[in-house]
């Protein structure tokens, strides 16, 4: 599903933006232990929102900016 993910770059979604930020840190992950990562935190999210009743919105999770 991960590697669904990072192929069809129709929709962003934290899963994929986590699984580059993975890959480009000074100590890069190699792709297996990226996707494992990504694996962990979309059961983390799921049961989160799940448990809560939310939907999943890409725009209303993003981090507020700083001005």
């Amino acid at each position: 599903m991960i590697c669904s993910m990072l192929m069809a770059k129709e929709k962003p979604n934290h899963l994929v933006d986590y699984y580059y930020k993975l890959k480009t840190q000074p100590q890069r992950k190699p792709h297996k232990v990226a996707i494992i990562a990504c694996i962990n935190k979309f059961l983390k999210v799921t049961f989160q929102l799940i448990t809560h009743g939310i939907l999943y919105d890409y725009e209303s999770a993003l981090p507020a900016q700083k001005s």
